[in-house]
């Protein structure tokens, strides 16, 4: 039985520098099928019209309003989970949607399956400029299978590179535990999170769902491939602390080979990163660097490009530069604006 006055769930909301997209958010968590929740939002800068639109809910006394000074996302998710009084826990960032079915369904598992401590759904990326729904959903843009419920997620996987949706729901008394986010790796909180819960020995499990809306905004190649080398550094740090605490020869080996792959992808990125700056010489280095850890056909054609003809290489490349992309799932619980997913 549940205690009087107690939500089932609490989201836990930080905002910043997001005023024209915050309202979306707040109607995505007003539109639930189940409506025993709670929404806490930290105008995390003090800012009047975050005040005054968050304000403007005033009548649905599920919204809460906590207010401080820029405490850095870090910061503000960890003033909304000291308020927040759930039984079940999500964050949501505040410039991303959930499903109307959100509550019913993740709340269903965790109240059947005191096994469970954690269950995470897929999502669809959804244009910030335009609005319009992407055609592929997170675990799709990654050629991941089907979610399996019943498959509990081990360790081994979570550092091989496996990053259920951020937006999920946990057991109170585990985020309690577990749920703090650390300022120095906040790019990739929501994996800390994943690895502390499943390292600890609690059970989650992912559901094939598509009941979150992540707001995919565009980056230019050069700004975009700069988050993914500051992004990749922070998960290597996360991975690799948490296979050495378990110390199990499968968790050490999936660390091997999630390290290759990380460090293969920071020498293409960071490739085209240096020649964005005009930098050949260290260009052919990150080349260098990623052929080390992985031999593929398309960074050796580059490589053999920045020899033999670079300022072709580099043209290529300033076209491109050109044009607006989209970042790859990075992280998502930093969560004050359009910030990635941290799978990969």
């Amino acid at each position: 039985m549940a205690e009087p006055d107690v939500p089932r769930f609490s989201f836990l909301s930080t905002a910043y520098r997001t005023e024209d997209r915050v309202a979306g958010m707040i109607d995505s968590v007003r539109a639930q099928t189940d409506p025993d929740w709670e929404l806490v939002v930290v105008d995390n800068g003090m800012s009047d019209e975050m005040a005054r639109i968050v304000g403007g809910y005033a009548h649905d006394p599920r919204i809460r309003l906590v207010r401080q000074p820029n405490r850095g996302a870090a910061g503000g998710i960890n003033a909304a989970s000291e308020a927040a009084r759930g039984r079940y826990v999500s964050l949501l960032n505040s410039d991303d949607h959930v499903e109307p079915e959100f509550c019913a369904r993740l709340g269903a598992v965790l109240d059947s399956r005191p096994e469970i401590d954690a269950v995470c759904p897929d999502a669809w990326f959804f244009s910030s400029t335009t609005g319009e729904q992407l055609p592929k959903s997170y675990l799709e843009n990654w050629g991941a299978p089907r979610p399996d419920e019943n498959h509990l997620v081990t360790l081994a996987e979570l550092i091989e590179g496996l990053c259920p949706y951020y937006t999920g729901a946990v057991r109170r008394e585990v985020w309690d535990s577990y749920g703090e986010l650390d300022a120095e790796t906040v790019a990739v909180a929501d994996l800390e999170i994943f690895l502390r819960i499943v390292g600890a020995g609690h059970g989650l499990v992912m559901v094939p769902d598509k009941l979150g809306r992540y707001c995919q905004a565009p980056e230019s190649m050069s700004r975009g491939g700069r988050s993914v080398l500051a992004l990749e550094a922070q998960r290597e740090v996360v991975v690799t602390r948490h296979a050495r605490q378990s110390g199990r020869p499968e968790d050490l080996a999936a660390l091997d080979r999630e390290l290759r792959r990380s460090r293969h992808r920071r020498g293409v990125v960071g490739a085209r990163v240096a020649l964005f700056d005009g930098d050949v010489t260290g260009a052919r280095r990150a080349c260098d660097d990623a052929l080390r850890e992985r031999w593929d056909l398309r960074t050796a054609a580059i490589r053999a490009g920045l020899a033999l003809a670079p300022g072709v290489v580099r043209h290529v490349y300033s076209t491109v530069h050109a044009r607006p992309v989209a970042l790859p799932p990075g992280s998502a619980a930093a969560g004050e604006s359009a910030v990635t997913p941290a799978a990969g």
